[in-house]
């Protein structure tokens, strides 16, 4: 019996030991605190990282929109009645020059007009790119186009044929 009570003081002693030895409740509280830290930074950073993603993917979009808009140019209309001048010379060929300056772009109608009467020698040729189905469009690459050339502009409604 006194083996008994010897293993079993020795048992107890072990265990007391043991528990000693074991983190204090403190220090669980610290650990358990180290570890809900570590997570919420790693939240914060995997949301950090989200809205800088949001952020680029609207940049880009707003870049290809742009892009889009750039590539997509004036609104010309096959059908539309009204134009744009940018210009009006005495001479035929200084109209030719200065529309020779335009042939670089992609517009669908670039042309002089020649307007007056040749025998009082009021004649003018008039440079005009078109054309627009709303006055609107063609005064805004009216003044597009006139700001890019440091020239004026002038939109008219003119008369097609068949019209």
């Amino acid at each position: 019996m006194k083996k008994v009570s010897i293993y079993t003081l020795l048992l107890a002693v072990a265990l007391v030991s043991f528990q000693a030895c074991g983190p204090s409740e403190e220090e669980r509280r610290a650990a358990e605190q180290a570890r809900l830290d570590s997570l919420r930074q790693v939240q914060e950073q995997r949301i950090a990282e989200m809205m800088q993603a949001r952020e680029d993917s609207i940049a880009q979009a707003q870049q290809q929109q742009e892009m889009v808009e750039e590539q997509q140019g004036p609104q010309f209309a096959e059908d539309g009645t009204y134009v744009v001048q940018v210009g009006a010379f005495r001479s035929e060929e200084e109209a030719n020059e200065y529309k020779n300056t335009l042939t670089d772009r992609d517009y669908p109608h670039v042309y002089t007009v020649k307007i007056g009467k040749e025998e009082t020698g009021d004649v003018w040729f008039r440079l005009r790119v078109g054309f627009f189905a709303e006055k609107a469009e063609a005064e805004e690459f009216g003044a597009e186009l006139g700001s890019e050339l440091n020239t004026g502009y002038w939109v008219s409604k003119v008369q097609r044929s068949g019209s």
